[in-house]
């Protein structure tokens, strides 16, 4: 396998219109790519935070943002209520990046039984950074007293999220 791309994008689209199925999506024809394909808009907004956990997650992947397929990546945004948090879950295909925007957060994950399944954990504040192993479980929990936010990229188009 080339470990370098075979051309330079692969606009990823649901349906075969004369494309190529490469890692879930058809490739769109590189000459009818648009600046558009290659753009996401919102992430700036804050997300209403209704459910039971406390947090909205708001992801921009292959699925809304084509320009990612096979580039391995994509980001998402995590809203955190009062006491909100993301519960454990894991990331099979994905290591996970996370930043925090505003507010603090503790943040976590557990190793492989192979390594006695510890637990790392660590309290976040804004502009602080944390990395999450592929395929560990991790969470994140608001201990602040406001809302929080955090942004995180992981290293997949489509990272999966498993509970």
């Amino acid at each position: 396998i080339a470990s370098d791309p075979l051309q330079d994008f692969c606009i990823g689209v649901n349906t075969p219109a004369n494309g190529v199925f490469v890692n879930g999506k058809f490739c769109k024809d590189p000459k009818l790519a648009t600046v558009d394909d290659f753009f996401f808009a919102g992430l700036n907004k804050p997300r209403v935070v209704t459910n039971a956990v406390g947090s909205n997650v708001t992801a921009v992947n292959v699925n809304n943002l084509p320009g990612l397929n096979t580039h391995g990546i994509s980001l998402v945004r995590i809203d955190y209520g009062v006491n909100g948090q993301n519960p454990p879950h894991t990331h099979p295909r994905a290591t996970e990046i996370l930043v925090v925007g505003e507010g603090t957060l503790l943040v976590g994950f557990v190793t492989s039984n192979g390594d006695g399944n510890r637990l790392f954990t660590k309290t976040l504040n804004t502009g602080d950074v944390f990395v999450f192993p592929e395929g560990l479980i991790h969470f994140q929990a608001n201990v602040g007293k406001s809302p929080a936010v955090a942004f995180a990229a992981l290293s997949s188009q489509n990272h999966r999220v498993w509970i």
